[in-house]
């Protein structure tokens, strides 16, 4: 399963490819230009559009989570940066061992998706977002997901994908910065909740469990 989501870029070529129809109908209609000379004025039009779009692709993957947009975050609404790998515990209630656990945050301005790691499973975001309190000062990274455990021990547990809850207090101020907080899952017969720790390793993303 996946998050189904408006396309944003999408969107955009939509956008921009329609209002280049409208804008070539409305020169003709008007007869503010010919046909030999809409492929100049196009080429006009086509030298705004194309700084634009370059803007935005720079904005949705790089510009967010500079020094400079990320001062101004309130006023714009831009997501805290949790790109990278975090590596830390997870705690289960039932008195079990503490395990190491690693998540992988994927994240551009419009996108962002979690992968965990841990000994006995995997598990990949269905559902994910940022949510703040009512000053936009404390975020949390709540997200829905999709766990399977390990081919070595599918038998111990009847082969069964689960789905489960996190929610992780992002504690930006640290150094390095962690995110702290619990899960839940909704496994047949042992369903399963606890605690996670967890501190900011690195931008790299290894996409495994080590």
């Amino acid at each position: 399963m996946k998050s189904y989501k408006l396309n944003i870029k999408a969107i955009i070529v939509i956008v921009g490819t329609l209002s280049l129809f409208i804008f070539s109908f409305a020169l003709i209609l008007f007869k503010i230009t010919d046909f030999h000379s809409l492929g100049e004025m196009l080429l006009h039009y086509g030298f705004i559009i194309a700084p634009i779009s370059v803007l935005w692709v720079l904005m949705d993957h790089y510009l967010w989570h500079t020094r400079l947009f990320q001062s101004a975050r309130k006023s714009l609404n831009i997501p805290p940066d949790l790109r990278g790998r975090w590596e830390g515990s997870l705690e289960n209630t039932d008195g079990g061992p503490t395990q190491k656990f690693v998540i992988e945050v994927k994240q551009t301005l419009t996108k962002l998706r979690v992968h965990s790691y841990a000994s006995v499973a995997h598990s990949e975001s269905i559902l994910t977002e940022i949510a703040s309190d009512t000053h936009e000062e404390n975020f949390i990274l709540c997200y829905l997901w999709q766990g399977e455990t390990h081919t070595d021990i599918k038998d111990m547990h009847q082969g069964e994908r689960f789905q489960g809850y996190t929610m992780l207090n992002l504690l930006e101020h640290e150094s390095p910065k962690m995110l702290k907080g619990s899960y839940f899952t909704n496994r047949k017969g042992m369903q399963t909740r606890g605690g996670i720790r967890l501190t900011w390793v690195s931008d790299e993303l290894k996409r495994k469990f080590e």
